[in-house]
C-alpha cells in the first residue's frame, strides 16, 4: 500500500513537472519578444536637452516608418565634417533620452563625431519591427553615414541589444572598426546561458546571430564584458572570442571588467583606459 502511494505521488509529480515545463516553453515563445524589446516612447513635440551640441535627425524609412536619430558633434549643425565618427546602436530599454546622456559623450569627448537613433517604436521612432526590418533600417544609418565619411573613418559600437544589429552592418561593410559592449553570440545561446533548460532555438522568434556574423567581419573586433553581468552573462564573450574560423580576417579582442555588471562599464578604469586606446 505504501509503495503504491509513493509511486502515485510521484507520478503527480513528474506531471506538474512536465505541466510546469510544457507552460514554461509555451510562455517563452510567446513573450520572447516582449521580454527582448523595453521601449519607452516620445510625444513627437518632445525637446531633447543634452549638455553637448547636437541635432535632431528624421529618416523617413517608408510611408508612416520614421526613425528618430540624434548628432552629435563640436558642430551640431554639419554633417558632413572630416574625422572620425561612430554609429551607435542601444540596448533594449528607454530612448534617445537616455541613451544620449549616457554615451554621446564617450565619444565626443575622444574626438569622435556620433550618430545614434531609437529602434521602431521607441522614442520618437515609429514602425513595425521584425528581425529584418531592424537590420535593414541598420544599414540605412550606415549607407547615410558612408555619404558624409569614409569607411575607414566609421566606427560601429553595439551596446547589449544593439550588438547583434552592430555586428550584422561590420559583417556586411567595411567599417574602421567594431566595438561590442556586453554581447550575445546569439539570442538562442542567450538563453542557454542564463538558463539552460529550454529549446531557445526553436522558442526564440528573435535570432540576432552575432555568432555567425564574426566570420564574414574584416575589420578588428573589440569585446567589453563584465564578470558579474547576469543579464547577458560573459561566458557569451567567451563563446564569441572563439568563433572565428582560423583563415577569417577578423581580429577579436576581449577586455574583461572584473566584477562589472551589465551597467556602468565606464565607470571601470579598466575600461576607459581601453577605450582611450581603441578611439585614439
Amino acid at each position: 500500500m505504501g509503495q503504491d502511494n509513493n509511486r502515485f505521488y510521484m507520478l503527480r509529480f513528474f506531471k506538474y513537472v512536465l505541466l510546469t515545463y510544457f507552460v514554461s516553453t509555451l510562455l517563452i515563445w510567446a513573450f520572447h519578444p516582449f521580454a527582448l524589446f523595453r521601449p519607452t516612447t516620445l510625444a513627437a513635440d518632445y525637446e531633447y536637452r543634452f549638455a553637448l551640441p547636437f541635432r535632431e535627425i528624421n529618416f523617413e524609412r517608408e510611408k508612416g516608418v520614421k526613425l528618430n536619430a540624434l548628432w552629435f558633434s563640436k558642430d551640431s549643425n554639419s554633417l558632413s565634417q572630416k574625422g572620425p565618427v561612430v554609429l551607435f546602436f542601444h540596448g533594449n530599454r528607454d530612448n534617445l533620452a537616455r541613451w544620449g546622456r549616457e554615451y554621446a559623450e564617450r565619444f565626443t569627448s575622444r574626438g569622435y563625431n556620433v550618430l545614434m537613433y531609437d529602434y521602431r517604436g521607441y522614442g520618437k521612432s515609429t514602425g513595425e519591427r521584425s528581425e529584418a526590418t531592424l537590420h535593414r533600417d541598420a544599414q540605412h544609418l550606415y549607407d547615410f553615414l558612408k555619404k558624409q565619411f569614409s569607411e575607414d573613418s566609421i566606427v560601429v559600437y553595439g551596446y547589449s541589444l544593439g550588438t547583434g544589429m552592430a555586428s550584422r552592418i561590420a559583417a556586411n561593410n567595411r567599417p574602421k572598426l567594431l566595438i561590442l559592449e556586453a554581447p550575445y553570440a546569439s539570442m538562442p545561446t542567450l538563453g542557454r546561458t542564463q538558463l539552460p533548460i529550454f529549446p531557445y532555438e526553436w522558442l526564440t522568434r528573435y535570432k540576432f546571430r552575432t555568432d555567425s556574423c564574426f566570420a564574414h567581419i574584416h575589420c578588428p573586433i573589440h569585446l567589453f564584458h563584465g564578470t558579474k553581468d547576469i543579464t547577458v552573462p560573459y561566458k557569451n564573450s567567451l563563446l564569441l572570442l572563439s568563433t572565428p574560423a582560423p583563415e577569417s580576417p577578423a581580429k577579436v579582442k576581449l577586455t574583461t571588467i572584473p566584477g562589472g555588471h551589465h551597467l556602468y562599464l565606464n565607470s571601470s578604469p579598466i575600461y576607459r583606459s581601453a577605450l582611450d586606446s581603441l578611439l585614439k
